[in-house]
């Protein structure tokens, strides 16, 4: 199962930018990327979620990239996961 996500949801709290949604992928795949708007990103958290093994307390680490106004947050699957979830605040 390649990295992919779904339900992917965007929203403003005050001046800062929120991208939330879900992600699939397999332990050894390709690192997924999630795409962002802005030029900073001030945290995520990405989590595995799954119904039959229980949410990863530790987060999973994350690398921030920027291409003009393109934000890049590349994360590698440490598990295979169908449900995950994740959040990331940007501006």
């Amino acid at each position: 199962m390649a990295f992919a996500t779904a339900n992917v949801r965007r929203g403003n709290c005050g001046d800062i930018k929120i991208t939330a949604g879900d992600w699939t992928g397999a332990a050894g795949d390709a690192s997924g990327t999630i795409n962002v708007e802005g030029g900073r990103v001030y945290g995520a958290e990405i989590s595995a979620g799954d119904a039959t093994t229980p949410t990863e307390s530790i987060p999973y680490t994350y690398a921030v990239g920027t291409n003009t106004n393109t934000i890049t947050v590349t994360f590698h699957n440490r598990s295979t996961t169908s449900s995950g979830r994740f959040i990331i605040w940007h501006a």
